[in-house]
């Protein structure tokens, strides 16, 4: 009966080596995701503040055009106004 129990033992200590295999593996593979996680929260970031930056300019950009369309339709105006 010995011998079975040697073998039972020697089964479950290899069960514990894989399990702790494999546990190692998840942790390994939980790191490489969360870094890979913070890396792409990271880079979303930085393209959110570009968006901003874009809205920011495209803002200005529109209000110069406003401003240059108002003086383009003052000088028209007054070019109607003059009489040939």
């Amino acid at each position: 009966m010995e011998i079975f129990s040697i073998n039972k033992e020697i089964i479950n200590v290899n069960r514990i080596e894989e399990l702790e295999e494999k546990i190692d593996r998840l942790i390994d593979s939980y790191r490489l995701m969360k870094e890979e996680n913070e890396r792409l929260k990271a880079e979303a970031d930085v393209t959110r503040n570009s968006d901003k930056d874009l809205e920011g300019k495209i803002s200005e950009i529109r209000g110069e055009r406003e401003l240059l369309i108002e003086k383009v339709q003052k000088i028209l105006e007054k070019v109607e106004k003059v009489e040939i």
